[in-house]
Order: structure tokens, then sequence, then C-alpha cells
């Protein structure tokens, strides 16, 4: 069976050799087509390489373009024969009258894609840059990267072509495709190649009336990177983009959003850029209204990154990014950050209120965000804090078992705590977290309730049996929680010596063998410290801070540079995954920025916060001076020290 069925595959590839080779031009147009189709379906028909590069003598479109479709598949594989092929491109290219062969032929060599076949496609190639046919000339634009991609060595004449034509051509599809092909060669290369004046800024502009969209993307986004020499051009520039703001492709007004961005920082009318704010905001408002989530997705990402920079445009808009039940969950998530983003001393409220409608979904993981969403504007705004710390104690009175939602809740309520201890006042919040503390599973949220415990000691009744539970399991707890029970367990001792001199022995005898050295080191120094002087022990563990500024209130996610450089490629993949370009990959070149340090266009705020809390900071500074103790001792010598006359201490080297 194997004999005919092998038998049987030799007798079709025989009857195409034969088809292809006969003089009936339909038997050889049909051969082609069956060839093709074999090809299409994974069948080796390479074998027919001749006798199908044998029909390019005919003039018939139809058959060519099946033809070349079979070179660009099969060249790689026999790049000698392909070379056979050369002299009927060239003949192509030169002597055929009809511009769609012409197109053709130059597309399908500059697809080939062998490094030994674009030494005999420069030159071809030359002529159809200077071709009289605009179709012709959009074509090879077109095939200039790909032969730079593979080739670049033999491509510094072409560039110099691209740049007269780019100077000369006055057709809008072809000069759309022209910037396109040369911005791909720069992103490649990382040198800039378009050398832009006056003239071709003026022709690209006049260009983008002409275009279709994909034109239309290829000239804005291009312009975005230009840095104009004055404030006039870049007023100039940005009126003319801004009839884009309002066109039906969501792809077209997001890039004249980026440029109109990009250019902002060259105006020096302040009156201009707050009105042409408020133009940008609807665009991008109106984007958020198509039904596919995607496209959604895509908007509200970028939305995020330009907020880091423009925090004023949709400081009025905060009602826009409120969920819908119906919306994705991943769409959920990027309104999340951006309602945390564009929430202000004016609008917590709002924003607090709809926060708090989302902790009955059905989503842990969203609940979760929701939960550090209301902690991080907390953290943002002190007006903020009691109305915060009330939601979050609702939420704890109804809690019943053990799930991520509730290991954030214990997260932020300690965050919370460390900025303002007054607040376990309110509502009893103590009392309820206390009662749920056996629901913390996660080492971080282990570590907060050790936090609670250890730092309201004195509020909180059963506080050293609780963190006796917590010492019994010392030794297999997380790293985070051992350091923070450390902490807590000496901030008992100091509060209660008399009840906690067993507790503190066990809690050194299980830390100090510890397999961990960050655990060990702590151990020693803690255990020094009460040795010598608890009093030490006590400013260091059980001071208060005097203010919040060590808390981080600046949400943005990129350093300066990085975010100049992540505006300039608004709109690209990289961005959906808020990384650099260069990051996602490896062969792409970031063009140099000079510009050291990014604008930020906020709302009318006082300017003098910086100093505010710089001041604060050194009056921390004076008064931690003035508090430290003037004994200096070696920590890492564990003889036995020399202490002060103390009577009323309880000596923990006597204790273990």
């Amino acid at each position: 069976m194997a004999y005919f069925g092998n038998n049987q595959q030799r007798g079709e590839l025989q009857e195409l050799f034969a088809d292809l080779n006969d003089l009936n031009f339909e038997k050889k147009k049909e051969a082609i087509k069956k060839v093709i189709a074999y090809m299409t379906v994974g069948k080796d028909v390479s074998q027919l390489f001749q006798s199908v590069i044998k029909c390019l003598e005919f003039q018939d479109i139809e058959m060519k373009k099946l033809i070349y479709l079979y070179i660009v598949n099969y060249s790689r594989q026999k790049p000698d024969d392909a070379i056979m092929v050369i002299q009927n491109f060239r003949k192509d290219v030169r002597k055929s009258e009809n511009p769609l062969v012409r197109a053709l032929a130059i597309r399908t060599f500059g697809c080939l894609r062998v490094p030994k076949l674009n030494e005999y496609l420069i030159e071809p190639l030359k002529d159809c840059i200077q071709d009289d046919d605009p179709y012709v000339r959009k074509t090879a634009v077109l095939c200039v990267p790909k032969v730079f991609e593979v080739s670049p060595e033999l491509c510094p004449a072409l560039l110099e072509l691209l740049q007269k034509l780019l100077e000369k051509e006055s057709n809008a599809l072809v000069l759309a495709n022209l910037i396109q092909s040369m911005r791909e060669i720069e992103v490649v290369n990382g040198k800039q190649l378009i050398l832009m004046n006056p003239k071709i800024i003026q022709k690209l502009l006049l260009a983008i009336d002409e275009c279709m969209e994909w034109g239309q993307i290829f000239i804005l986004d291009y312009l975005a990177t230009y840095d104009p020499v004055e404030s006039k051009q870049a007023e100039i520039i940005i009126e003319r983009t801004l009839p884009r703001l309002s066109h039906i492709n969501p792809t077209v007004t997001f890039c004249a959003v980026k440029l109109i961005l990009k250019y902002l920082d060259h105006l020096d009318n302040g009156d201009l850029v707050k009105n042409l704010c408020k133009k940008i905001s609807p665009s991008l408002i109106s984007l958020l209204s198509w039904n596919q989530p995607e496209i959604q997705y895509t908007i509200l990402r970028n939305i995020s990154l330009i907020l880091q920079k423009f925090p004023i445009l949709f400081e009025n808009e905060v009602k826009v990014f409120f969920c819908s039940f119906n919306e994705p969950y991943y769409i959920k998530y990027e309104k999340l950050d951006i309602m945390v983003r564009i929430c202000d001393s004016k609008n917590f409220n709002q924003v607090l209120n709809e926060l708090m409608i989302y902790l009955n979904e059905a989503d842990p993981h969203f609940v979760r965000k929701t939960i550090k969403s209301i902690g991080k504007i907390a953290i943002m705004y002190d007006k903020a804090l009691s109305e915060a710390v009330q939601i979050l104690v609702e939420f704890a009175k109804n809690v019943q078992q053990a799930n991520e939602p509730v290991q954030e809740l214990f997260i932020q309520m300690q965050i919370l705590y460390r900025k303002n201890r007054n607040l376990y006042k309110t509502n009893d919040s103590l009392k309820i977290l206390f009662n749920i503390l056996e629901y913390a599973n996660e080492p971080e949220a282990k570590s907060a309730c050790a936090w609670i415990v250890g730092e309201f000691a004195e509020f909180i009744p059963k506080s050293v049996d609780k963190m006796k539970e917590y010492i019994d399991n010392f030794l297999i707890e997380d790293r985070l929680v051992q350091l923070q029970l450390l902490t807590s367990g000496v901030k008992l001792y100091i509060k209660y010596p008399s009840l906690c001199s067993a507790l503190i022995q066990q809690l050194i005898n299980s830390a100090k063998d510890s397999f961990n050295p960050d655990v060990r080191d702590r151990t020693y120094i803690y255990w020094r410290l009460l040795s010598t002087d608890p009093e030490i022990v006590k400013n260091l563990v059980c001071s208060v801070p005097a203010n919040s500024s060590q808390f981080q209130k600046d949400i943005r996610l990129w350093e300066t540079k990085d975010l100049i450089i992540a505006l300039e490629n608004m709109g690209s993949i990289s961005n959906l995954f808020h990384k650099l370009p260069n990051q996602l990959y490896k062969n792409i070149k970031i063009r140099n920025n000079h510009q050291q340090e990014a604008k930020i266009y906020k709302a009318d705020e006082k300017q003098d916060i910086p100093q505010k809390e710089q001041e604060i900071k050194k009056e921390d500074q004076n008064q931690q001076i003035q508090q430290q103790p003037k004994q200096d001792f070696d920590l890492l010598n564990f003889d036995e020290p020399v202490s002060k006359s103390n009577n009323n201490k309880i000596d923990v080297y006597d204790l273990i």
C-alpha cells in the first residue's frame, strides 16, 4: 500500500509538471492554481520550482501574482534557483508598461529576504522610487525597510533617495508611507533619518487632509516625535490637528491627542494650554463610549499614563470612570487606578462613596483592590482619613471567613493607624479588628496584625495572650512575620515588664537560633539593648512619629525621563504593559531625549507644600538628635555589658 500511495503522489507531481510545460496557456494557469492550493495545505511542491518560474514569461497579472507567491514561499529553501528569477524581475520592473506589474515585481522582490539576492535588488528599487506612477513609488518605499532589515550595509544610497523624495513628493499616499518606512528604519537604527524643515512640515499637514485613515495615523504619529522650534510653530501644528479630535476612527483621534499633549510643553500661552486640555478630555471620554472592551482597555491604560503628567485633564470628570456592573473586570481594575489618580481634596467624598458600593462585589480580587484604593486615598488626603476608616470598619463587621479582601483590610488598617494613631478610637475599630485577627493567613496580613497588637497593647484586653499564640508558632512563620513579632514582643515587654518576662524569654530563645540572618541580627540587637538600658529601646520602638511625611503620596509609576519616553510612545503595545519599548523588544533603540524634567500640569494648588515638608523633616531630625542618648556602646559585643544602676530594671540576661 505504501508503494501505491507514493506512486499516486508521484503521479500528481508528474501531471502538474506536464501541465506546467504544456503549450496551452489555460492548462498552465490551472496547473499553477493547483500548485498554490497544494502549497497552502502544506504539501511540498518545491520540485516544480523550475517549471513554475518558466511561466513568468506570460504577462497575465493573475498568473504573475500566483507565481510570485510561490517564489516568496520557496526562495529561502532554494536560494540558488531563486537567482534565476532576478532577470525576470528586472524585466518586469523596467520594461513593463503596466504599473501594477512593476509594483508587484518590486513588492515580491522585497519579500524574498535572502541576503545574497538583495545586491541585485538595489538598482531596480532605485528605479521604482523614482517611477512616474505614485502606486509604484509607494510600493518601492515600503520595500526599503525590508531590505534594511536583512542588508543594512546596502541601504545608504536608498536612504538618500528617500530624503530627496520626501522634499519633492506631492502625493499624500506616498508621503504617508514614506514617513512610516523611514520611521521604521529609525526605530531599528536608533538615529534620526528624516531632516525636517518648515516646507516638509507644511507638506505633511496638507497631506493629512488628503490621506486615508492609515495615512493620517502615520503622519500624526511621526509629527508627535518632532520637537517644534518655537511656540508659534507648535500652535500652527496643533491648530491643523484639532479637527482630528472628532474623527470617527479611534486610532486617528488618539494620535491627535498624543500630538497635542506633546506640543503643550512648547506653548508659552498658559490660557491656551488650559483651553486645549478642555478640548482633549471630551475626545478621550468619547473613545470610552465604544462597546468594544479591548478598545476601552487600551484607552484606559494610556489615560492612566497621561494622568501622571496631566492630572488636570479629568479633574471634573471622575464620574466617567465609575464602574458598571456588566463591565469586564480588567476594565474595572483600570478604572479603579484612574479614580485614585483623579481623586483630589474636592471630590474624595464622591469617590469614597462609590468605592464603598464596590465592597459588595462578588469578585474577591476586585474587592481587595477596592480596599487598597480606599487606603491610597486616605494616605493622600488627611481629610479622608476618618471617612475611609469608617468604611473599612463597616466592612470588617461583616467578615466571616478568611479571604483576599480581609488580608488587604489588615494591611490598610495598619497603614492608616501608622499615619494617625488616634484613629483607633473610630467606631471601636480596634475591638472589631481584634475579633477577626484569626482570619489573617498571608505573611503581610499577619505582620500587620502583629504590629497592631504590639502598638495598641494597652487598649486591647488580651493582647499578651494573643502575642503568646503568635510566638508559639514563631518558627513556622514567614521572615516578615518573624521580624514584626520581634518588634511587637519587645513593645509588649516595655509596656508590661512583669507580665511579659516569660514571653520575651520564649521569643528570644526561638529567634536567636533562627536560620534567617536578619531575624538573628535583630534578636541580638534587641537583646543587647534591653540588657543595657530599656529606655533606649523605648525611644526606638515605642516612639510615635510627629507627622505623616514619611508616607509616599506620589503615585506616579515612572521616573521623569522614562515618563517622557512613555508618553512619546503612547498607543504602542509597550504602553499596554506599562513598559518602555526597549524593555519589551530587544532590537529597538530609544532616541535620546535631552529633556530632564517632565512638566506636570496640575490644577491650581499651592506650590509651597514641598518646602513645608522639608521644614517638618528638619524638625523631626532635630528632635531625634535631642532624644538620642549620649551613651555609646558596641552593639556587636555580646559580653556582659556595663549598665547603669537601675534597681527596678529586669535583666534579660538573667531571664534567659
